[in-house]
């Protein structure tokens, strides 16, 4: 027979682990969901695009590109297309993350791989705002780091004062190229958006946790 006040210490280590686990923050996290594009619900995906007239430029996960994990990737593409060069495009898909905590440590990680080439710009990035606008960002550029294979890449910051909300973005851009023709594209999947638990969390889990093993003994 179990002791009340045992079960209850079970159930608090339950409750401190839950909250302790990293939980990914992010809707439709692996694309394999429809994608947005009109801005209509921004808790999802939502695809954005810039660019002389001719450059082709794709930003969809129904490409039938081979994904990291499911049925979908997405892909994101600019090529010079009808246009000379493609210079100065961008695409890319953005989403909405609400409630962060100020103060709190956050990380973001995207599998990704070449689709098939790059050789212009490829990044993912972090965007803290508020209500007066975007305060900070911090951005990774994985144009020189990608291969034929999905890898995974992963950055880490910590919500500035201010913040309410994160933008999570992945985009390839031509901004760079140099006058040569825009020609890159990437698959991205299984990305990921938590906070980190904080070491007093995992201090107090440790805690409870010693305080069942002796109620055990």
């Amino acid at each position: 027979m179990s002791h009340p006040r045992a079960f209850l210490v079970v159930a608090a280590v339950a409750a401190i682990g839950a909250q302790a686990q990293a939980q990914n923050l992010l809707n439709n996290p692996g694309f394999e969901a429809p994608l947005g594009f009109d801005f209509s619900n921004v808790l999802n995906w939502n695809g954005f695009f810039g660019g002389p007239a001719g450059t082709f430029l794709e930003a969809f996960n129904t490409t039938g590109a081979a994904p990291h994990a499911g049925a979908a990737a997405l892909v994101t593409t600019v090529r010079a297309g009808a246009h000379p060069t493609g210079f100065n495009a961008f695409t890319g898909h953005v989403q909405t993350v609400p409630g962060v905590a100020v103060g709190g440590l956050y990380e973001l990680s995207i599998w990704a791989r070449l689709n098939p080439s790059v050789n212009n710009g490829a990044e993912f990035r972090i965007e803290w705002w508020g209500g007066s606008g975007k305060i900070s960002e911090l951005n990774s550029v994985v144009s020189g780091l990608l291969t034929a294979d999905y890898q995974q890449f992963t950055i880490s910051d910590i919500a500035p004062a201010g913040a309410v909300e994160a933008r999570i973005v992945m985009a390839v851009q031509s901004f760079t190229n140099n006058g040569s023709p825009a020609d890159t594209s990437v698959a991205w999947d299984d990305a990921s958006f938590s906070r980190i638990p904080t070491p007093g969390a995992l201090s107090l889990l440790a805690v409870v946790g010693m305080g069942v093993a002796r109620r055990r003994r």
